[in-house]
């Protein structure tokens, strides 16, 4: 016995799925306008239902923007304020989200249709 419980489990697959779907939501997030790390963050645990962690977040970004599929910019927003990193989607993000939105729609459809199937 490895000594994890069963919510400790239940709570690892949870997290391997939202890292998943991190992504898509990430990209998403970005087809409006650019935004920096920790306003990300929040929209994905407010809007999307993500509760991520700080941690996870940076390094999906730079992984995204490695990938060619964001781009970043150093901004000072106000006078005095602290440089923040924002983030955009390239174009190539754009073609990226467009499939994974696809992908994502034809998935859920036929999941959810195998999950709410009658018995036979």
């Amino acid at each position: 016995m490895t000594g994890e419980t069963k919510s400790d489990a239940a709570e690892s697959r949870r997290a391997q799925l939202l890292k998943g779907l991190a992504e898509l939501a990430l990209l998403s997030v970005l087809k409006e306008c650019p935004h920096y790390g920790l306003e990300i963050l929040d929209r994905l645990r407010a809007e999307a239902g993500l509760n991520l962690a700080e941690g996870t977040i940076y390094p999906l970004l730079h992984r995204l923007e490695k990938a060619g599929l964001t781009k970043a910019e150093w901004r000072i927003e106000e006078a005095g304020a602290r440089p923040r990193k924002y983030y955009a989607l390239t174009d190539e993000g754009r073609a990226e989200l467009v499939e994974q939105q696809a992908e994502w729609s034809r998935v859920s459809a036929s999941l959810g249709a195998f999950l709410e199937r009658g018995g036979e």
